[in-house]
């Protein structure tokens, strides 16, 4: 009878030391799964978070690069930048004694010798733009020691504008070899 007691006294520790273990694992698996779902909803809040602050701008400013426009009269105007003169070309016009006539895809250049680094401006009809006009495109640019003028050319519109239709002004420095250049000042007026 007492062999039957050891064992009924070691079952029943045995049966209630099981379900307090089986108790213990389910609170250690609950409370794991708990921390995992904490982990979880942190990174995904982390990653809201980040992603709210980031934002991609296709915007264009006016003075982005050094370049400094000036507009009046109603056009829009785009710096096309430096390149190298393949060729040697005379003055078309361009003072303000003999404007260029606009000819829309067409150009107005200073003298121009092969070999210079030339810079270019295109300007662009609006239609609020005033027919029969003319206007000057002055290039000032700064190397270092102030600004200088590079070139300044006329322009006359046309009697009857078209709106989006352009034309590019071409001015020479001068120079088969420049400091890169501090800042540009580009008026149309």
């Amino acid at each position: 009878m007492i062999k039957v007691r050891i064992y009924i006294y070691f079952l029943s520790i045995f049966i209630i030391g099981g379900q307090f273990l089986f108790r213990t694992i389910l609170i250690i698996l609950f409370m794991r799964r708990i921390a995992l779902l904490l982990i979880l909803v942190i990174a995904a809040l982390s990653l809201t978070a980040y992603a709210a602050t980031v934002s991609v701008s296709t915007a264009t400013y006016q003075a982005q690069n050094g370049v400094y426009y000036q507009v009046t009269g109603s056009f829009q105007v785009q710096s096309n930048g430096f390149f190298v003169a393949p060729s040697s070309q005379t003055p078309t016009s361009g003072t303000a004694a003999s404007p260029c006539a606009w000819t829309n895809g067409g150009s107005c250049s200073t003298a121009v010798k092969a070999g210079d680094w030339v810079y270019q401006v295109t300007v662009n009809l609006t239609a609020t733009t005033n027919p029969s006009t003319t206007y000057a495109v002055t290039v000032l640019w700064d190397t270092g020691s102030g600004y200088t003028q590079m070139g300044q050319l006329y322009f006359t519109t046309p009697s009857s504008i078209t709106a989006g239709q352009s034309m590019t002004f071409i001015f020479d420095t001068g120079s088969t070899s420049f400091n890169a250049p501090l800042g540009i000042v580009i008026t149309v007026g």
